[in-house]
């Protein structure tokens, strides 16, 4: 008896080369019915969701929801929340959305190809402003006597 969980990954169709450049490849990843993502995840390729993600989602390809997803998607190419599927997002940028009958969806939605996003710049730490310290020296005392 083996001890492995059983595989979560389903195969998924790779499109033709015409449509993404990469000589017929694409990247594609699957998050399983027991999976589960909590944070963000940026892939470049599809992305199918069968489990659950707490957080935000970007593909430059297609997205399939049939899990629960609740936090900001963005999806390059195609958004598709399936009947069985559930999105609550806080933004939702797409080139196209598609939401099935028996679907949950609730966002604010933003139509058309959206671009990558800029890192945003990290602003320096204020640096404390230098303290005045007083620093009195003094001269040793010389002692009173002849010197050898």
């Amino acid at each position: 008896m083996s001890t492995r969980r059983p595989a979560s990954r389903l195969a998924t169709p790779t499109p033709a080369a015409a449509e993404n450049g990469h000589n017929g490849e694409r990247n594609s990843v699957v998050l399983g019915p027991n999976d589960r993502l909590v944070g963000q995840l940026f892939i470049e390729g599809d992305l199918r969701v069968s489990g659950s993600v707490d957080g935000e989602l970007e593909a430059t390809g297609d997205i399939e929801i049939t899990g629960r997803v609740n936090g900001a998607v963005t999806a390059y190419n195609r958004l598709v929340v399936g009947s069985a599927g559930s999105l609550i997002g806080s933004d939702v940028h797409v080139g196209r959305l598609t939401v099935e009958d028996g679907a949950t969806f609730s966002g604010k939605v933003t139509m058309g190809k959206p671009t990558a996003k800029e890192p945003m710049p990290v602003e320096p730490e204020p640096v404390p402003e230098p303290v005045p310290v007083a620093v009195v020296i003094t001269q040793p005392e010389k002692a009173k006597g002849k010197r050898r």
